[in-house]
């Protein structure tokens, strides 16, 4: 079978180029784009080959990225039990004021973060947001008191702020709507996967202990007793502290993915089809192909070219109900992930009773079943064109995961509640955010939305930090509470959702108010 596919016409290029698009310029192209004349071919083999070269060198390449950004987000965890807790004394509240300065920063820029990827360009933006926060997360090995480390989390929020809502915008300008969610999904499991290792690989680095040379305070904090079992003082291990090599090599490991990232990372499909090369480092796609990619994300929302960034009209976008609505479902959504994240570690060693090793490598399978979840869940609902019901049983299934954890009177049964407990962090991340970008239209309203989204996200993860406190052990009940309550207050804002779009889907099919400024444009439920 042979498509045929018309290029942008010239005056759609001229503004293209000069960067200073209106909304009466968009639509006056768009309304000619109909008498184009189709001069690109292309047939249905080298469509596929087209969409899979985006698919290597868009989703595998901010994948890879992502999957550092996670390994340091959470490197504390780990950390914490391999010997840095003691170390630097984290006592009561320390640990969870350290992971929660991460998200003070990584909230309040998160809008400005999407603004300044339109206008450095993403390869620039986001390998430079990159290798800074793996220069961060190497300074965490050197580290002597929980308050530097805490500042450098905070540091570690401001780099990483950007990154994920960037990422998200960047996938959604590439893909039709029905065509995201695979994508969203292998992006966030290329992520994932890599991460979901970082426990036992993490464990291994923690036995260099002692290796290098520095300062004895850089040791591993060793406590003597006297005979009655009363701390008597502190002698220090030579060498670097198994805990701090732990920052180091996955710092490092990020700087050079980072540099790696300079050379791949693609722009925008619009600025690609008119800067050419200069979208990209190692050559992408030809003009030709740009084109396709261009007019075939016109033909599904017309909206691939961004009018002129006003800050006022930027800010109009937030007063949508469906912004708020989907932003409070993530927001939940990451107090539940977060929550369980950085609690696994001690509710698998507290809760149930594991050591230390055993924890580490039980902390692991439970993603790798989730991520095989994330990606049937992403198959069937980019099929069946369908978001809020695969996400109301993904809630279903993590409450559920939730109690056997709290209440189960056997270990097996509260591990076996990790595997559905796993799942706000894979399938309904995917699920939730390809929801919302299914439902938003315009370049700039998609931007704002993104980092709305992924602020509140990280706003619950704030939350999270706090709600399974040391002190709560065995079997940290109030967490275990707030994250039932989240869950159910999910359940709501979704169903009142769904209940929006399909009354406004049949007022639009019965001839109202077109939905997004659009005639024929439908929400996806």
């Amino acid at each position: 079978m042979t498509t045929m596919y018309p290029k942008q016409n010239d005056s759609t290029l001229e503004k293209l180029e000069s960067q200073d698009v209106t909304e009466t310029d968009v639509d006056a192209d768009r309304s000619s784009s109909s008498n184009s004349v189709p001069i690109t071919i292309f047939n249905e083999k080298e469509q596929r080959r087209i969409v899979r070269h985006i698919d290597r060198r868009v989703v595998a390449v901010l994948g890879a990225m992502y999957a550092v950004s996670l390994i340091d987000r959470f490197t504390t965890g780990v950390a914490f039990i391999t010997g840095m807790g003691v170390d630097l004394e984290l006592k009561g509240s320390r640990y969870n004021m350290i992971n929660a300065m991460f998200f003070v920063p990584y909230v309040l820029f998160q809008l400005p973060a999407t603004v300044l990827l339109r206008k450095i360009g993403a390869r620039y933006f986001l390998s430079t947001t990159t290798f800074l926060w793996g220069v961060t997360t190497i300074c965490g090995g050197f580290v002597s008191s929980w308050t530097e480390l805490m500042a450098l989390r905070m540091c570690l929020g401001l780099w990483e702020a950007g990154f994920f809502p960037s990422c998200l915008y960047l996938l959604s300008s590439w893909y039709p709507r029905y065509d995201l969610q695979k994508r969203n999904a292998g992006f966030f499991l290329i992520g994932l996967v890599p991460s979901a290792f970082c426990g036992i690989i993490a464990y291994g680095i923690s036995h260099m202990n002692g290796l290098g040379n520095g300062p004895e305070w850089w040791g591993k904090h060793n406590i003597e007793m006297n005979p009655a079992g009363i701390p008597i003082g502190i002698s220090y291990g030579g060498g670097i502290a198994g805990w701090r090599w732990i920052f180091i090599i996955f710092g490092a490991i990020t700087c050079v993915i980072a540099i790696w990232g300079y050379f791949l990372v693609v722009d925008f499909p619009e600025k690609l089809l008119v800067d050419g090369s200069r979208g990209c480092y190692v050559k992408f796609l030809t003009r030709e192909e740009a084109s396709w990619v261009v007019d075939r994300i016109e033909k599904d929302r017309n909206d691939v070219m961004p009018t002129q960034f006003n800050i006022l009209e930027y800010i109009k976008y937030a007063g949508d109900l469906k912004v708020w609505g989907i932003a409070l479902i993530y927001g939940l959504v990451g107090l539940i992930g977060y929550g369980i994240g950085f609690a696994l570690p001690m509710l698998l060693i507290d809760t149930m009773g594991f050591s230390v090793a055993r924890a580490l490598c039980l902390s692991t399978p439970p993603y790798l079943l989730a991520a095989i979840v994330t990606w049937f869940v992403a198959v069937y609902s980019d099929k069946w064109r369908l978001r809020s019901p695969f996400i109301l049983v993904c809630l279903v299934l993590v409450f559920i995961g939730l109690c056997l954890i709290g209440f189960a009177s056997n270990h097996a049964a509260q591990y076996f509640g990790v595997f559905f407990a796993a799942l706000p962090q894979c399938a309904m991340v995917p699920a939730l955010l390809t929801w919302q970008a299914n439902n938003i239209r315009g370049q700039w309203k998609r931007a704002l939305v993104s980092a709305f989204s992924v602020g509140t996200g990280a706003a619950g993860g704030l939350g999270g930090s706090f709600i399974f406190k040391t002190g709560d052990e065995p079997h940290f009940y109030p967490g275990i509470a707030t994250c039932l309550a989240a869950i159910f207050a999910c359940i709501v804002v979704v169903l009142l959702l769904l209940l929006k779009f399909m009354r406004a889907n049949k007022r639009a099919a019965a001839g109202g108010k077109p939905i997004e400024g659009l005639e024929g444009f439908r929400y996806t439920l």
